[in-house]
């Protein structure tokens, strides 16, 4: 269950065809509110990151909502592999696992 307060870390960006991220940027969030198909973040921070290397770094003071897209048992590589997660996305910013 999404709670208020929990640290998010919102991931966009374009890969390779060999699915290996080429640009990424990730952004430091706080959610400020929960809703039964949505979350509102209050992100204060951005990472910008070609190839694996930081590139720029930029603070920001933005609240955005994201949406429930889905939940899957995320059966990708990374700290979220083998579990069970919600995502939610935003267009403009891109998307968030929540594990459960």
């Amino acid at each position: 269950m999404t709670r208020t307060g929990l640290t998010v870390q919102i991931h966009k960006g374009s890969n390779s065809m060999g699915g290996i991220f080429i640009y990424e940027e990730v952004i430091t969030g706080r959610v400020v509110k929960v809703n039964k198909k949505s979350i509102r973040v209050h992100m204060t921070h951005a990472k910008c990151l070609v190839n694996g290397k930081i590139t720029s770094e930029y603070d920001m003071n933005e609240t955005v909502t994201f949406d429930f897209w889905k939940t899957i048992e995320n059966k990708q590589f990374g700290k979220n592999a083998g579990k069970t997660v919600s995502i939610y996305k935003n267009k403009k910013y891109g998307i968030i696992e929540i594990v459960h």
